[in-house]
């Protein structure tokens, strides 16, 4: 996302937070997830140091924005020292387009692939994108962290909705999709909204989503509602500007990776999480075919899925997912935090599987009919 053009005083801060807006357990399962009875067997920490001492460091394309990512990278490489790390922030797609181009003509290329994007994930798959690694620690979180061939979620991102706090009193800040959809209609001049087109991953997945706990006659009557007062961004600084500047009142679907700073934002916007509908959008992670340096890829795997790699996660503002976690340093980013937020009858992972990418084309032309495109 291209961030070149100056900024208001106060909105500084958005350009970190609105670039998670735009990229987004057993707590609420989806379709079962694939399975690859091909994956490998954990392979020992000591085993993967010895290897990675011969490898160049390790490549990783993210669409997680870096500062985000650097206190897990930092706490990576104190504890492996020897490894140097050189993330590339890219989008969903470019993620993935990046890599197949390199991978095809030979080239250096990522040894590990960060992305958000469920549908384009599947596409990945197919494209034998990803290595068949098996990364130790597992049996400590849930069964949908596994989403089968190598595609395992690095965090599930709940989305979430955006306000503003000097526009609405907390009596008028709606708390589920059924009443921003009532509000909306009622009154579209107290509350003008802004959220994102269906092309981008973040929302198809959460409509997606939606449609799995709420049903289909719900999800689409509310966003028939929402639709002639919503204004669409595909990046998330003009969006949170709109929020920021009391342009809209309410933005919905956010990526819940802003949860993290959105309270630096006290007296000017807040968030919370929809009582009648969370999705949690999966930010997958995959050790590459083509990896030049597996055991580093590997070894980062694996520190995901410790305690620390978790503490490092919830630090940096992504959703710790491990079994009862409690974290380290008061930071609320987590399923478990979640969970004493909303019901967990209301709480869905959107899967990583088929059904995500054969129903993109139905949902995404039901969508353009609601916001008449």
């Amino acid at each position: 996302m291209r961030l070149q053009r100056s900024k208001p005083a106060g909105i500084a801060l958005a350009v970190v937070v609105a670039a998670t807006l735009s990229a987004c357990s057993s707590v609420g399962s989806g379709p079962a997830a694939n399975t690859s009875s091909a994956a490998a067997a954990p392979v020992p920490i000591a085993s993967l140091v010895d290897q990675a001492k011969s490898e160049k460091g390790l490549v990783m394309y993210t669409n997680a924005p870096v500062p985000y990512l650097q206190p897990v990278i930092d706490a990576f490489t104190k504890q492996y020292p020897g490894i140097s790390v050189q993330p590339t922030n890219l989008s969903d797609n470019v993620v993935f387009s990046k890599y197949e181009a390199e991978a095809a003509q030979g080239a250096r290329t990522a040894d590990l692939v960060i992305a958000s994007a469920p549908a384009s994930w599947m596409q990945a798959e197919q494209n034998g994108v990803t290595a068949g690694v098996t990364p130790l620690g597992l049996e400590n979180f849930p069964a949908a962290t596994n989403q089968g061939h190598g595609v395992y979620v690095m965090s599930p991102e709940p989305i979430l909705e955006a306000y503003n706090t000097k526009l609405l009193t907390q009596a008028q800040v709606p708390t589920s999709y059924a009443q921003l959809a009532a509000y909306a209609k009622a009154d579209p001049a107290k509350y003008p909204l802004v959220s994102y087109p269906i092309d981008n991953p973040l929302d198809y997945a959460a409509v997606y989503g939606l449609i799995h706990v709420l049903g289909a006659d719900k999800t689409w009557s509310y966003i028939d509602a929402m639709a002639p007062n919503t204004k669409t961004y595909n990046e998330g600084l003009d969006g949170l500007q709109q929020v920021l500047q009391g342009g809209a009142s309410v933005g919905y679907i956010a990526s819940g990776l802003s949860q993290g700073v959105m309270p630096k934002y006290k007296g000017l916007a807040a968030y919370l999480f929809m009582k009648d509908a969370t999705p949690l959008v999966p930010r997958g992670i995959a050790v590459t075919a083509k990896a030049s340096s597996p055991a580093s890829a590997q070894l980062f795997l694996d520190f995901l899925y410790s305690k620390p790699g978790q503490d490092a996660l919830c630090a940096g503002g992504f959703e710790a997912s491990m079994n009862n976690y409690q974290p380290a340093a008061g930071c609320t980013a987590s399923l478990t935090q979640l969970t004493t937020q909303v019901a967990a009858s209301t709480v869905y992972t959107v899967p990583i599987n088929q059904d995500v990418l054969d129903q993109q084309a139905s949902i995404t032309k039901r969508w353009n009919q609601a916001f008449h495109r």
